[in-house]
């Protein structure tokens, strides 16, 4: 019967039905009340509610259900809370209220719920405090108060969830603080306080979750600090703490995280540094760093990272330079510098990044030149130096990359030539000069760009003539010429194969 939204109740007649086993009402927005014989369904194992927006509560009959073992009202909201009988349903191993916005209460019979494994109350927006009892839920292996807007705090006897694996706190805007009995949480896997932003501290009892595999803790602004005993979570594989903006700074033990191989840390725009144990953390493939606005260098253990494959650093504003260790990170295939306005040099050990596939270092705008090794880059498909306003030249060693399909300068407001070496990218697709306004010629290599098929030169004003070369471009499909002189534009124009 799931989404007879015209249903507003059902007959008397319903408890004649003795071996039904499931009953999904879901979707039926205008139902009002369930009959009060639905208590004679003995068989019934599962009684889906998903979405009766009108019915605010359910038969005493209800408890009766001694076979029930999953019973969900999420979206229930005018459901305004559930009777002290719950605690009946001694067989109930799901139960689902998210979206109740209404319940400001559980009963303290939940606790005699022995065999549930998930308990979902996302949105119980009205929620403040979870009954004591809760602790007694020995099979309970899902917790989930995911925007638990008036969630105050979680009772002490939480940590008797001793089958619990995953806790879900997110966006519970009124949670100051955890319990210290956390750390009894013996099989939990996965803790996310994603969004607490009034969580001011982690309990250091959170270093004895040796289960704990993923810890979420982005967007908690008033985080000042992290446990030290983190280090003891010897299986953690991934710490976000994006958005943690009043973070200052990291435990230095943060190398004893053997396992880790996910590190996020996106926005924490007062984190000044990073501790040298970092290199330590032998499997990391992914360092997150963008828009860590203070973050003015990097220790120079970062090379130590043997597994590193993605280091982001996009928007880190106060970045002058990067360690020459840089090139010992011989597994690294993603660098993003896009937006590091203070950065000023590449290291000369750039070039032994050879498994490096994907580097942007766009809008850079104090990056005067790149290193000569950068033609040691041969996986390089795609080079990006978009608003790099002070570079004046290339190396001519950025020829020597034969994997280069897209070379983006378009705003390098400082470029004046390009070298002679250009031509001999043969894989060259796309070519992006747009705004290289002090632009005064283009190399006769040109000519030899024999898989060019788009050239943009968009506001290129003071480029008055083409390389006669430029005609053996038979491959070129797409030109941008605009704000160009007429002359170029013209030639450009009639090169273009349709």
């Amino acid at each position: 019967m799931r989404g007879c939204w015209e249903l507003v109740r059902l007959p008397e007649l319903l408890g004649q039905l003795a071996a039904l086993t499931e009953l999904n009402l879901s979707g039926c927005a205008q139902l009002t009340r369930l009959p009060d014989s639905l208590g004679l369904l003995t068989a019934l194992r599962a009684l889906k509610l998903t979405g009766c927006e009108a019915l605010a509560a359910l038969p005493a009959s209800s408890w009766q259900l001694s076979s029930l073992t999953a019973l969900d009202v999420i979206g229930c909201q005018a459901l305004t809370d559930l009777p002290g009988l719950l605690g009946e349903l001694t067989l109930l191993r799901e139960l689902r209220i998210g979206g109740c916005g209404r319940i400001a209460r559980l009963p303290d019979s939940l606790g005699r719920l022995a065999a549930l494994t998930a308990l979902d109350m996302t949105e119980c927006r009205a929620l403040t405090h979870l009954p004591e009892s809760l602790g007694r839920l020995t099979a309970l292996a899902t917790l989930d108060l995911h925007m638990c807007d008036a969630l105050v705090c979680l009772p002490e006897t939480v940590g008797g969830l001793a089958a619990l694996t995953k806790l879900n706190l997110a966006r519970c805007h009124a949670l100051t603080q955890l319990p210290e009995s956390i750390g009894q949480l013996v099989a939990l896997r996965e803790l996310s306080v994603d969004s607490c932003t009034r969580l001011a501290s982690l309990p250091e009892a959170l270093g004895q979750l040796q289960a704990l595999t993923a810890l979420y803790v982005p967007h908690c602004q008033a985080l000042m600090r992290l446990p030290a005993s983190l280090a003891e979570l010897t299986r953690l594989t991934t710490l976000d703490a994006d958005g943690c903006t009043n973070l200052v700074r990291l435990p230095e033990q943060l190398g004893h995280m053997g396992a880790i191989t996910k590190l996020h840390l996106r926005g924490c725009n007062r984190l000044a540094g990073l501790p040298d144990s970092i290199g330590r953390l032998t499997a990391l493939t992914a360092l997150e760093l963008g828009a860590c606005s203070t973050l003015d260098a990097l220790p120079d253990s970062l090379g130590q990272l043997a597994a590193l494959r993605a280091l982001r650093m996009q928007s880190c504003i106060a970045l002058v330079t990067l360690p020459e260790s840089l090139g010992q990170l011989a597994a690294l295939r993603t660098l993003d510098l896009t937006a590091c306005s203070a950065l000023t040099a590449l290291p000369d050990s750039l070039g032994r990044l050879a498994a490096l596939t994907s580097l942007r270092v766009a809008q850079c705008g104090r990056l005067a030149a790149l290193p000569e090794s950068l033609g040691e880059l041969r996986a390089l498909p795609s080079l990006d130096l978009l608003g790099c306003r002070a570079l004046a030249s290339l190396p001519h060693s950025v020829g020597w990359l034969p994997a280069l399909r897209t070379l983006s300068l378009s705003r390098c407001a400082a470029l004046v030539e390009l070298p002679e070496t250009l031509g001999q990218l043969a894989a060259l697709t796309a070519l992006n000069l747009s705004d290289c306004c002090a632009l005064t010629m283009l190399p006769r290599s040109m000519g030899q760009l024999s898989a060019l098929t788009t050239l943009s030169i968009t506001n290129c004003r003071v480029l008055a003539a083409l390389p006669d070369t430029v005609r053996s471009l038979t491959q070129l499909r797409k030109v941008n010429v605009e704000g160009c002189q007429q002359a170029v534009a013209a030639e450009l124009r009639s090169l273009v194969r349709h």
